[in-house]
């Protein structure tokens, strides 16, 4: 499977640049700063891009590092709670299977 491609793009008229990590999922934002916006997928919360607000106001080699930062915690967030996901599926997995047996069906 072939990874997505990055897009940039940048808005000269509303001086945003828009990073795009070509993830094909309906987003919304999370404002982590008053320039910078985490894009989030709907429906898995990983982030599918960012953006920052007046770029060239910015020290953007310090905005890119903060916001690798920002991702890898995300990503570990994201893991933990589809760990947390998955051990509560188990759970009720068992719990069905317990209530198949007391009521006879196969």
């Amino acid at each position: 499977m072939a990874m997505p491609k990055v897009k940039i793009n940048y808005d000269d008229e509303g001086e945003v640049l828009y990073v795009s990590f070509g993830i094909d999922e309906p987003s919304y934002c999370e404002h982590l700063s008053n320039f910078l916006l985490l894009e989030l997928g709907m429906f898995t919360d990983q982030p599918t891009g960012f953006r920052i607000i007046q770029p060239r106001k910015r020290d953007i080699k310090k905005t890119i590092a903060d916001m690798v930062k920002i991702y890898h915690e995300r990503m570990r967030m994201v893991e933990r709670n589809l760990h947390r996901r998955e051990e509560f599926v188990k759970k009720e997995i068992k719990q069905v299977g317990k209530i198949k047996e007391l009521v006879g069906v196969t």
